[in-house]
């Protein structure tokens, strides 16, 4: 091993229980927040999955290519967004199967569900079918929402809420406009 690579610390965090984080609000920046999340448990050896609701196979392209070299399970289940698709409710629901069957597996993990709460506001999924899928998680199972919207249920479901504001808008330009 070459001595200035670092080393992976799978015990980092591992006393603690885990936590379900939401993301939620007008301003950019919560998935990102999430994939920094999302870096610093593969950093720690840990399983990590990142499941999209809304966002297609292009969408995040650099990020999801990036995310797999690095051992991130990035799961997709459109080609293009999901409200472009023939039958975005049976896409949401397939990716909530998913993302159960993720949660409920035992082991120290971090589960993204990027933009579940917009599926949620958009009717696909029901609040209730996002909450039962969030209790099924083991103890040491780390969850991150995503969303512009999230509803009361959702948001006492949560550990730890955080809200985006966007305070100012300067356009899609520089690093939000790569494509």
């Amino acid at each position: 091993m070459n001595e200035n690579q670092p080393t992976i610390n799978a015990s980092l965090g591992s006393e603690s229980p885990g936590i379900v984080m939401l993301f939620y609000g007008e301003g950019w920046g919560k998935s990102t927040a999430a994939f920094g999340y999302a870096l610093r448990s593969v950093g720690q050896g840990q399983d990590t999955i990142v499941i999209q609701f809304i966002k297609g196979v292009p969408w995040n392209l650099a990020e999801s290519s990036g995310a797999k070299i690095l051992g991130i399970r990035w799961l997709t289940f459109s080609r293009t967004l999901t409200w472009g698709a023939k039958d975005p409710r049976s896409l949401a629901q397939t990716a909530l199967v998913t993302a159960k069957e993720e949660i409920g597996r035992p082991g120290k993990k971090l589960v993204v569900l990027d933009e579940i709460t917009n599926a949620v506001s958009h009717g696909w999924l029901s609040e209730n079918a996002v909450t039962e899928a969030i209790g099924v998680r083991s103890s040491e199972t780390n969850i991150i929402m995503t969303g512009r919207y999230a509803t009361t249920k959702i948001i006492e479901a949560a550990d730890s809420v955080t809200l985006f504001v966007k305070a100012k808008d300067g356009g899609v330009k520089g690093i939000l406009d790569l494509k």
